[in-house]
Protein backbone atom coordinates (compact mmCIF):
# COMPACT_ATOMS: atom_id res chain seq x y z
CA UNK A 1 0.00 0.00 0.00
CA UNK A 2 2.83 2.39 0.80
CA UNK A 3 4.46 1.74 -2.55
CA UNK A 4 1.21 2.42 -4.41
CA UNK A 5 0.65 5.50 -2.26
CA UNK A 6 4.05 6.89 -3.24
CA UNK A 7 3.21 6.43 -6.94
CA UNK A 8 -0.23 7.97 -6.46
CA UNK A 9 1.25 11.00 -4.69
CA UNK A 10 3.77 11.49 -7.48
CA UNK A 11 1.06 11.42 -10.16
CA UNK A 12 -1.19 13.71 -8.14
CA UNK A 13 1.67 16.16 -7.68
CA UNK A 14 2.04 16.39 -11.45
CA UNK A 15 -1.71 17.00 -11.87
CA UNK A 16 -1.73 19.72 -9.20
CA UNK A 17 1.34 21.67 -10.37
CA UNK A 18 0.95 24.52 -12.87
CA UNK A 19 4.27 24.61 -14.72
CA UNK A 20 4.34 21.45 -16.82
CA UNK A 21 1.77 20.12 -19.27
CA UNK A 22 2.90 16.53 -19.82
CA UNK A 23 4.33 13.61 -17.89
CA UNK A 24 5.96 10.75 -19.78
CA UNK A 25 5.22 7.65 -17.71
CA UNK A 26 8.01 5.15 -18.39
CA UNK A 27 6.12 2.01 -17.54
CA UNK A 28 6.09 -1.48 -19.09
CA UNK A 29 2.74 -2.83 -20.20
CA UNK A 30 3.05 -5.51 -17.51
CA UNK A 31 2.56 -2.81 -14.85
CA UNK A 32 -0.68 -1.61 -16.43
CA UNK A 33 -3.07 -3.10 -13.85
CA UNK A 34 -1.66 -1.37 -10.73
CA UNK A 35 -0.90 1.88 -12.56
CA UNK A 36 -4.38 2.14 -14.07
CA UNK A 37 -5.93 1.28 -10.70
CA UNK A 38 -3.96 4.13 -9.15
CA UNK A 39 -5.16 6.54 -11.82
CA UNK A 40 -8.75 5.38 -11.39
CA UNK A 41 -8.37 5.94 -7.65
CA UNK A 42 -7.16 9.49 -8.22
CA UNK A 43 -10.17 10.07 -10.47
CA UNK A 44 -12.58 8.80 -7.80
CA UNK A 45 -11.04 11.01 -5.14
CA UNK A 46 -11.10 14.20 -7.22
CA UNK A 47 -14.07 16.54 -7.14
CA UNK A 48 -12.66 19.17 -9.53
CA UNK A 49 -10.56 17.23 -12.09
CA UNK A 50 -11.96 15.08 -14.88
CA UNK A 51 -10.00 12.08 -16.16
CA UNK A 52 -10.04 10.66 -19.67
CA UNK A 53 -8.18 7.34 -19.55
CA UNK A 54 -7.63 5.68 -22.93
CA UNK A 55 -6.07 2.19 -23.10
CA UNK A 56 -6.61 1.38 -26.78
CA UNK A 57 -3.64 -0.13 -28.60
CA UNK A 58 -1.68 2.07 -30.99
CA UNK A 59 -1.40 0.82 -34.56
CA UNK A 60 -1.14 4.09 -36.52
CA UNK A 61 -2.03 7.75 -35.82
CA UNK A 62 -5.35 7.80 -37.70
CA UNK A 63 -6.69 4.61 -36.14
CA UNK A 64 -5.56 5.72 -32.69
CA UNK A 65 -7.20 9.16 -32.96
CA UNK A 66 -10.42 7.49 -34.11
CA UNK A 67 -10.31 5.06 -31.18
CA UNK A 68 -9.80 7.90 -28.69
CA UNK A 69 -12.64 9.92 -30.18
CA UNK A 70 -14.97 6.90 -30.15
CA UNK A 71 -14.21 6.14 -26.51
CA UNK A 72 -14.81 9.74 -25.45
CA UNK A 73 -17.91 10.10 -27.62
CA UNK A 74 -19.45 7.01 -26.02
CA UNK A 75 -18.85 8.32 -22.51
CA UNK A 76 -19.99 11.79 -23.58
CA UNK A 77 -23.31 10.47 -24.91
CA UNK A 78 -24.01 8.37 -21.81
CA UNK A 79 -23.50 11.41 -19.57
CA UNK A 80 -25.66 13.61 -21.83
CA UNK A 81 -28.55 11.13 -21.65
CA UNK A 82 -28.24 10.88 -17.87
CA UNK A 83 -28.20 14.68 -17.53
CA UNK A 84 -31.31 15.02 -19.72
CA UNK A 85 -33.14 12.42 -17.62
CA UNK A 86 -32.41 14.42 -14.49
CA UNK A 87 -33.54 17.66 -16.06
CA UNK A 88 -30.00 19.06 -16.12
CA UNK A 89 -28.47 21.10 -18.87
CA UNK A 90 -26.61 18.51 -20.97
CA UNK A 91 -23.02 18.74 -22.07
CA UNK A 92 -22.48 20.55 -25.39
CA UNK A 93 -22.06 18.55 -28.58
CA UNK A 94 -18.59 17.39 -29.61
CA UNK A 95 -17.36 19.66 -32.45
CA UNK A 96 -17.87 18.15 -35.95
CA UNK A 97 -14.19 18.50 -36.88
CA UNK A 98 -13.30 16.25 -33.93
CA UNK A 99 -15.72 13.57 -35.09
CA UNK A 100 -14.55 13.74 -38.70
CA UNK A 101 -11.98 11.16 -39.86
CA UNK A 102 -10.82 13.73 -42.39
CA UNK A 103 -9.30 15.91 -39.65
CA UNK A 104 -5.57 15.18 -39.14
CA UNK A 105 -5.02 12.87 -36.11
CA UNK A 106 -3.05 15.28 -33.91
CA UNK A 107 -5.51 18.09 -34.62
CA UNK A 108 -8.45 15.83 -33.69
CA UNK A 109 -6.86 14.93 -30.37
CA UNK A 110 -5.90 18.53 -29.67
CA UNK A 111 -9.36 19.92 -30.40
CA UNK A 112 -10.96 17.12 -28.39
CA UNK A 113 -8.76 17.95 -25.39
CA UNK A 114 -9.53 21.67 -25.75
CA UNK A 115 -13.26 20.89 -25.98
CA UNK A 116 -13.06 18.80 -22.80
CA UNK A 117 -12.40 22.00 -20.80
CA UNK A 118 -16.09 22.84 -21.32
CA UNK A 119 -17.01 19.67 -19.44
CA UNK A 120 -15.23 20.42 -16.17
CA UNK A 121 -17.51 20.23 -13.10
CA UNK A 122 -16.48 23.79 -12.20
CA UNK A 123 -15.47 25.99 -15.17
CA UNK A 124 -11.72 26.66 -14.94
CA UNK A 125 -11.85 25.16 -11.45
CA UNK A 126 -9.85 22.02 -12.18
CA UNK A 127 -7.95 20.12 -14.83
CA UNK A 128 -8.81 17.67 -17.55
CA UNK A 129 -6.34 14.84 -17.19
CA UNK A 130 -5.74 12.98 -20.42
CA UNK A 131 -4.12 9.58 -19.94
CA UNK A 132 -2.87 7.97 -23.14
CA UNK A 133 -1.98 4.49 -21.94
CA UNK A 134 -1.89 2.10 -24.92
CA UNK A 135 -1.32 -1.44 -23.72
CA UNK A 136 0.45 -2.28 -26.98
CA UNK A 137 2.26 0.02 -29.39
CA UNK A 138 2.90 -1.39 -32.85
CA UNK A 139 4.91 1.63 -34.03
CA UNK A 140 6.71 3.43 -31.16
CA UNK A 141 8.20 6.14 -33.40
CA UNK A 142 4.79 7.01 -34.88
CA UNK A 143 3.20 7.11 -31.42
CA UNK A 144 5.95 9.36 -30.06
CA UNK A 145 5.64 11.66 -33.10
CA UNK A 146 1.84 11.89 -32.68
CA UNK A 147 2.18 12.76 -29.00
CA UNK A 148 4.88 15.29 -29.82
CA UNK A 149 2.65 17.01 -32.38
CA UNK A 150 -0.32 16.93 -30.01
CA UNK A 151 1.63 18.54 -27.16
CA UNK A 152 3.25 21.25 -29.27
CA UNK A 153 2.43 24.69 -27.81
CA UNK A 154 3.70 28.24 -27.61
CA UNK A 155 4.68 29.75 -24.27
CA UNK A 156 3.58 31.86 -22.39
CA UNK A 157 0.08 31.52 -23.91
CA UNK A 158 -0.35 27.80 -24.56
CA UNK A 159 -3.53 26.27 -25.96
CA UNK A 160 -3.43 23.57 -23.26
CA UNK A 161 -4.28 25.52 -20.08
CA UNK A 162 -6.23 23.43 -17.54
CA UNK A 163 -5.07 20.29 -19.32
CA UNK A 164 -2.64 17.63 -18.12
CA UNK A 165 -1.34 14.80 -20.28
CA UNK A 166 0.04 11.52 -18.97
CA UNK A 167 1.52 9.38 -21.74
CA UNK A 168 2.79 5.84 -21.31
CA UNK A 169 6.05 4.89 -22.98
CA UNK A 170 8.12 1.76 -22.69
CA UNK A 171 11.09 2.34 -20.36
CA UNK A 172 14.08 3.75 -22.24
CA UNK A 173 12.05 4.09 -25.45
CA UNK A 174 14.49 5.93 -27.79
CA UNK A 175 11.64 7.42 -29.83
CA UNK A 176 10.17 9.26 -26.83
CA UNK A 177 13.60 10.37 -25.69
CA UNK A 178 14.31 11.81 -29.11
CA UNK A 179 10.96 13.66 -29.29
CA UNK A 180 10.64 14.90 -25.69
CA UNK A 181 14.01 14.91 -23.94
CA UNK A 182 14.88 18.54 -24.76
CA UNK A 183 11.30 19.78 -24.74
CA UNK A 184 10.30 22.17 -21.93
CA UNK A 185 7.34 21.66 -19.59
CA UNK A 186 7.62 17.85 -19.75
CA UNK A 187 8.23 15.64 -16.73
CA UNK A 188 9.53 12.07 -16.73
CA UNK A 189 8.58 9.44 -14.18
CA UNK A 190 9.47 5.76 -13.96
CA UNK A 191 7.55 4.06 -11.12
CA UNK A 192 9.29 1.01 -9.70
CA UNK A 193 6.84 -1.87 -9.47
CA UNK A 194 9.42 -4.62 -9.81
CA UNK A 195 9.46 -7.66 -7.53
CA UNK A 196 12.29 -6.31 -5.36
CA UNK A 197 10.57 -2.95 -4.85
CA UNK A 198 7.27 -4.63 -3.93
CA UNK A 199 8.98 -7.02 -1.52
CA UNK A 200 10.94 -4.18 0.07
CA UNK A 201 7.75 -2.17 0.57
CA UNK A 202 5.95 -5.16 2.08
CA UNK A 203 8.86 -5.78 4.45
CA UNK A 204 8.68 -2.17 5.61
CA UNK A 205 4.92 -2.37 6.17
CA UNK A 206 5.21 -5.64 8.09
CA UNK A 207 7.88 -4.09 10.33
CA UNK A 208 5.90 -0.89 10.94
CA UNK A 209 4.89 -1.16 14.60
CA UNK A 210 2.51 1.77 14.25
CA UNK A 211 0.33 -0.20 11.81
CA UNK A 212 -2.49 -2.45 13.09
CA UNK A 213 -1.26 -5.96 13.90
CA UNK A 214 -3.72 -7.72 11.59
CA UNK A 215 -2.55 -5.52 8.71
CA UNK A 216 1.08 -6.38 9.39
CA UNK A 217 0.29 -10.09 9.65
CA UNK A 218 -1.56 -9.84 6.35
CA UNK A 219 1.77 -9.15 4.63
CA UNK A 220 3.37 -12.37 5.89
CA UNK A 221 1.89 -14.84 3.34
CA UNK A 222 3.24 -12.79 0.44
CA UNK A 223 6.61 -12.24 2.09
CA UNK A 224 6.96 -15.90 3.04
CA UNK A 225 6.04 -16.90 -0.50
CA UNK A 226 8.65 -14.52 -1.92
CA UNK A 227 11.32 -15.89 0.44
CA UNK A 228 10.39 -19.42 -0.63
CA UNK A 229 10.53 -18.53 -4.33
CA UNK A 230 13.95 -16.90 -3.95
CA UNK A 231 15.42 -19.72 -1.88
CA UNK A 232 15.55 -17.86 1.43
CA UNK A 233 14.26 -20.88 3.32
CA UNK A 234 15.09 -19.93 6.96
CA UNK A 235 13.38 -16.54 6.44
CA UNK A 236 10.34 -18.25 4.91
CA UNK A 237 10.09 -20.68 7.83
CA UNK A 238 10.31 -17.80 10.30
CA UNK A 239 7.43 -15.97 8.62
CA UNK A 240 5.25 -19.08 8.34
CA UNK A 241 5.90 -19.76 12.06
CA UNK A 242 4.80 -16.22 12.96
CA UNK A 243 1.72 -16.66 10.77
CA UNK A 244 0.88 -19.96 12.49
CA UNK A 245 1.33 -18.49 15.98
CA UNK A 246 -0.95 -15.55 15.23
CA UNK A 247 -3.75 -17.48 13.52
CA UNK A 248 -3.67 -20.41 15.96
CA UNK A 249 -4.26 -17.93 18.79
CA UNK A 250 -7.30 -16.51 16.97
CA UNK A 251 -8.71 -19.96 15.98
CA UNK A 252 -8.38 -19.16 12.29
CA UNK A 253 -8.12 -22.79 11.20
CA UNK A 254 -7.80 -22.12 7.49
CA UNK A 255 -4.84 -19.77 7.87
CA UNK A 256 -3.20 -22.05 10.46
CA UNK A 257 -3.42 -24.84 7.88
CA UNK A 258 -2.03 -22.50 5.24
CA UNK A 259 0.98 -21.71 7.46
CA UNK A 260 1.67 -25.38 8.29
CA UNK A 261 1.38 -26.34 4.62
CA UNK A 262 3.81 -23.54 3.74
CA UNK A 263 6.29 -24.84 6.30
CA UNK A 264 5.92 -28.30 4.80
CA UNK A 265 6.68 -26.97 1.32
CA UNK A 266 9.82 -25.24 2.62
CA UNK A 267 11.07 -28.42 4.36
CA UNK A 268 10.19 -30.37 1.21
CA UNK A 269 12.28 -28.02 -0.94
CA UNK A 270 15.14 -28.26 1.57
CA UNK A 271 15.09 -32.07 1.26
CA UNK A 272 13.96 -32.64 4.87
CA UNK A 273 11.15 -35.03 3.93
CA UNK A 274 10.46 -36.20 7.47
CA UNK A 275 9.74 -32.70 8.75
CA UNK A 276 7.84 -31.91 5.57
CA UNK A 277 5.59 -34.91 6.21
CA UNK A 278 5.07 -33.84 9.83
CA UNK A 279 4.05 -30.32 8.74
CA UNK A 280 1.67 -31.55 6.04
CA UNK A 281 0.02 -34.04 8.40
CA UNK A 282 -0.31 -31.34 11.06
CA UNK A 283 -1.95 -29.10 8.45
CA UNK A 284 -4.61 -31.75 7.73
CA UNK A 285 -6.31 -31.18 11.09
CA UNK A 286 -7.06 -27.44 10.79
CA UNK A 287 -7.54 -27.72 7.01
CA UNK A 288 -10.43 -30.17 7.43
CA UNK A 289 -11.89 -28.59 10.57
CA UNK A 290 -15.56 -27.68 10.85
CA UNK A 291 -18.62 -28.00 8.67
CA UNK A 292 -17.29 -25.63 6.02
CA UNK A 293 -13.52 -26.17 5.70
CA UNK A 294 -11.39 -24.21 3.26
CA UNK A 295 -11.43 -26.74 0.40
CA UNK A 296 -8.61 -25.17 -1.69
CA UNK A 297 -6.20 -25.26 1.27
CA UNK A 298 -7.25 -28.80 2.25
CA UNK A 299 -6.82 -29.92 -1.36
CA UNK A 300 -3.34 -28.39 -1.56
CA UNK A 301 -2.27 -30.15 1.63
CA UNK A 302 -3.55 -33.53 0.43
CA UNK A 303 -1.86 -33.18 -2.98
CA UNK A 304 1.42 -32.29 -1.26
CA UNK A 305 1.12 -35.38 0.96
CA UNK A 306 0.38 -37.57 -2.05
CA UNK A 307 3.38 -36.26 -3.97
CA UNK A 308 5.60 -36.80 -0.93
CA UNK A 309 4.37 -40.39 -0.62
CA UNK A 310 5.29 -41.03 -4.25
CA UNK A 311 8.81 -39.74 -3.65
CA UNK A 312 9.10 -41.97 -0.58
CA UNK A 313 7.53 -44.93 -2.44
CA UNK A 314 4.70 -45.17 0.10
CA UNK A 315 2.28 -46.37 -2.53
CA UNK A 316 -0.68 -47.31 -0.33
CA UNK A 317 -0.66 -43.95 1.48
CA UNK A 318 -0.20 -42.15 -1.83
CA UNK A 319 -3.21 -43.92 -3.30
CA UNK A 320 -5.34 -42.87 -0.33
CA UNK A 321 -4.25 -39.22 -0.47
CA UNK A 322 -4.78 -38.91 -4.22
CA UNK A 323 -8.21 -40.50 -3.85
CA UNK A 324 -9.11 -37.82 -1.30
CA UNK A 325 -7.59 -35.20 -3.61
CA UNK A 326 -9.75 -36.19 -6.59
CA UNK A 327 -12.84 -36.03 -4.36
CA UNK A 328 -11.93 -32.59 -3.02
CA UNK A 329 -11.13 -31.38 -6.54
CA UNK A 330 -14.62 -32.46 -7.57
CA UNK A 331 -16.13 -30.35 -4.79
CA UNK A 332 -13.86 -27.43 -5.76
CA UNK A 333 -14.78 -27.87 -9.45
CA UNK A 334 -11.07 -28.02 -10.23
CA UNK A 335 -10.98 -30.32 -13.24
CA UNK A 336 -7.26 -29.98 -13.86
CA UNK A 337 -6.31 -31.06 -10.33
CA UNK A 338 -8.84 -33.92 -10.42
CA UNK A 339 -7.31 -35.27 -13.63
CA UNK A 340 -3.81 -35.07 -12.13
CA UNK A 341 -4.95 -36.78 -8.90
CA UNK A 342 -6.58 -39.64 -10.84
CA UNK A 343 -3.45 -40.11 -12.94
CA UNK A 344 -1.27 -40.28 -9.82
CA UNK A 345 -3.74 -42.48 -7.96
CA UNK A 346 -3.50 -44.91 -10.86
CA UNK A 347 0.30 -44.81 -10.70
CA UNK A 348 0.25 -45.66 -6.97
CA UNK A 349 -2.19 -48.51 -7.67
CA UNK A 350 0.03 -49.82 -10.45
CA UNK A 351 3.01 -49.95 -8.10
CA UNK A 352 0.92 -52.14 -5.79
CA UNK A 353 -0.01 -54.43 -8.72
CA UNK A 354 -3.63 -53.26 -8.53
CA UNK A 355 -3.70 -53.21 -12.30
CA UNK A 356 -7.47 -53.19 -12.86
CA UNK A 357 -7.89 -50.33 -10.37
CA UNK A 358 -5.05 -48.40 -12.02
CA UNK A 359 -6.63 -48.80 -15.45
CA UNK A 360 -9.96 -47.55 -14.07
CA UNK A 361 -8.28 -44.47 -12.52
CA UNK A 362 -6.56 -43.61 -15.81
CA UNK A 363 -9.73 -44.22 -17.81
CA UNK A 364 -11.73 -41.92 -15.46
CA UNK A 365 -9.08 -39.24 -15.81
CA UNK A 366 -9.04 -39.58 -19.62
CA UNK A 367 -12.81 -39.14 -19.78
CA UNK A 368 -12.64 -35.91 -17.77
CA UNK A 369 -9.66 -34.66 -19.83
CA UNK A 370 -11.63 -35.30 -23.04
CA UNK A 371 -14.62 -33.41 -21.63
CA UNK A 372 -12.36 -30.46 -20.78
CA UNK A 373 -10.53 -30.76 -24.13
CA UNK A 374 -7.24 -31.06 -22.23
CA UNK A 375 -5.16 -32.66 -24.99
CA UNK A 376 -1.90 -33.00 -23.01
CA UNK A 377 -3.55 -34.75 -20.06
CA UNK A 378 -5.57 -36.94 -22.40
CA UNK A 379 -2.39 -37.98 -24.20
CA UNK A 380 -0.65 -38.81 -20.90
CA UNK A 381 -3.53 -40.90 -19.56
CA UNK A 382 -4.15 -42.75 -22.81
CA UNK A 383 -0.44 -43.44 -22.99
CA UNK A 384 -0.52 -45.04 -19.55
CA UNK A 385 -3.55 -47.12 -20.54
CA UNK A 386 -1.92 -48.21 -23.83
CA UNK A 387 1.20 -49.30 -21.95
CA UNK A 388 -0.94 -51.17 -19.40
CA UNK A 389 -2.91 -53.02 -22.08
CA UNK A 390 0.26 -53.91 -23.95
CA UNK A 391 1.96 -55.29 -20.82
CA UNK A 392 -1.14 -57.31 -19.86
CA UNK A 393 -1.55 -58.80 -23.33
CA UNK A 394 -4.76 -56.92 -24.23
CA UNK A 395 -3.55 -56.22 -27.74
CA UNK A 396 -6.86 -55.16 -29.31
CA UNK A 397 -7.44 -52.54 -26.62
CA UNK A 398 -3.81 -51.40 -26.93
CA UNK A 399 -4.15 -51.05 -30.71
CA UNK A 400 -7.33 -48.97 -30.33
CA UNK A 401 -5.55 -46.64 -27.89
CA UNK A 402 -2.58 -46.27 -30.24
CA UNK A 403 -5.01 -45.08 -32.91
CA UNK A 404 -6.51 -42.56 -30.47
CA UNK A 405 -3.03 -41.32 -29.56
CA UNK A 406 -2.15 -40.92 -33.24
CA UNK A 407 -5.32 -38.87 -33.72
CA UNK A 408 -4.38 -36.64 -30.78
CA UNK A 409 -1.03 -35.93 -32.44
CA UNK A 410 -2.84 -34.77 -35.60
CA UNK A 411 -3.35 -30.96 -35.62
CA UNK A 412 -6.96 -29.77 -35.22
CA UNK A 413 -8.18 -33.31 -34.56
CA UNK A 414 -11.04 -33.30 -32.02
CA UNK A 415 -10.70 -35.40 -28.88
CA UNK A 416 -12.82 -38.55 -29.11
Amino acid sequence: MKLLKVIAERLQAFIDQRDDVALILSSPAGDSLPVLKILEGLEEESTSDRFWIVTDDFVDPSAYASAVVRAVATKHEVVRLAMKKRGMRPWPDIPPQVLSDATPPAQRLRELAAFSRELLPVPNGGNNVWVYYPLEVAAPSAFAALMGELLDHEFPFPWCHHLRFIVRAEPDDPAFRWVFEERPRVQWYRPDLGAEAINRALEEEAADESAPLDQRVGMLPILAGNDFAWGRYPAALEKYALLLRYHASTNNYAMAAFALNGMGEVFDRMGDLERANESYEAALIPASYGDHPAIPIWLNVVVNLGNLCVRQERWEDGEAYFDIAQQLATVARDGTTRISALERRGFCQQQQRKLAEAAQSWNDGAVIAAQLEDVDSCRTLLGRLEQHYTQTGQHAAAFELREQLAALNTPNQPIA
